[in-house]
């Protein structure tokens, strides 16, 4: 697709679902009530018995999951603890372990053989489908590729009523990768996801920067390219670190390519306040910088969550800083 039918493709789209792993839900709830703003459900346990039609290939599967959604304006958080089964929730948290593993699309259920049909087309591996009177989804693995699993599910599927929507949005979801423009073209190729404006941060374009060496924030040479897009109801964000103590580096070679954080925008009259909610308990503040009027931090909620937390403020961005913008991709053409 080219620039102007992925923008129009973008308007849209609806990712209703972000997916945590996790080998405990209870312990993640609890760490998650102490840096995030949650409100769950109940934790419910599915089974082969009351949510029948979970097939690995064509073979129904036997299973056991624990699981909560925690639903905000724009999206919802969804905690799984696989218990027993083959699901591929289970495969992805022994092979990377726990933290975000998956994005849920909602589609119209016209679209659906058509989606699955495009996406076989392309060679991706539908790993694993639910088809129940109530309920219609996929999900493929991508693991191989970005280090992510992608879910879709018709409109038309059930889900469970929120008791509790969370006044704030999840704002973003970022894949951190060594290969930033690998990654957006495979992502707009596999995904239809796109277009992305490629910018550079560093020493240049971030104000104040501060990055986290020997147990103190320093102002250190840096570089990292970022990739990024608003689809639908969410941003999505591609990251590449080129130099320095960066977060980015640390993931990579643990996890390799894959979801790495979501972000939590601020109002800008409360960033101070809630800076010092996260270190009132006991989360540090890993980096930190400001890019035109917009300052962001990561929180280093890693070992807590099993992914980071960033926040930014909702300042808006009038004008990049000069020497950020480095291309579109796809390229912007003229008509």
């Amino acid at each position: 697709m080219n620039f102007k039918e992925l923008q129009e493709r973008a308007k849209g789209r609806n990712f209703d679902q972000i997916t945590v792993v996790s080998r405990d839900i209870f312990q993640e709830l609890a760490n998650l009530s102490l840096v995030f703003p949650v409100a769950p459900g109940k934790v419910r346990t599915e089974t082969e018995q009351n949510h029948p039609g979970l097939t690995v290939g064509k073979q129904e599967i036997t299973y056991t999951q624990m699981c909560t959604t925690i639903y905000y304006q724009n999206t919802s958080l969804q905690v799984v603890q696989p218990v027993e089964g083959d699901t591929i929730y289970q495969r992805y948290l022994d092979r990377f372990g726990e933290g975000i593993c998956c994005v849920r699309e909602r589609i119209p259920g016209q679209m659906w053989d058509t989606t699955l049909a495009k996406l076989e087309s392309k060679g991706i591996n539908i790993a694993q489908r639910m088809e129940s009177p109530v309920c219609k989804a996929a999900w493929v693995d991508l693991t191989d590729t970005l280090g992510i699993l992608f879910e879709i599910i018709t409109g038309e599927s059930e889900t469970p009523d929120p008791n509790y929507v969370v006044p704030m949005r999840i704002a973003q979801i970022n894949i951190t990768t060594p290969d930033v423009r690998k990654t957006i073209e495979t992502i707009t190729d596999l995904l239809e996801i796109g277009p992305w404006e490629v910018g550079c941060q560093n020493n240049k374009t971030v104000v104040d920067p501060g990055f986290r060496v020997d147990g103190r924030l320093q102002n250190v040479d840096f570089s990292f390219l970022v990739a990024i897009l608003v689809c639908g109801n969410i941003e999505w964000e591609a990251i590449q670190p080129v130099k320095g103590p960066l977060v980015y580096f640390d993931f990579l070679k643990e996890h390799g390519i894959g979801y790495h954080h979501i972000l939590r925008e601020i109002p800008e009259k409360q960033w101070e306040s809630t800076l010092q909610d996260y270190e009132r308990a006991g989360v540090e503040l890993s980096c930190q910088g400001k890019v035109g009027p917009v300052s962001w931090c990561y929180m280093n909620t890693k070992d807590k969550l099993g992914f980071f937390m960033e926040l930014r403020t909702d300042s808006a961005m009038t004008k990049l800083p000069d020497g950020y913008l480095q291309y579109f991709y796809p390229e912007q053409t003229r008509d």
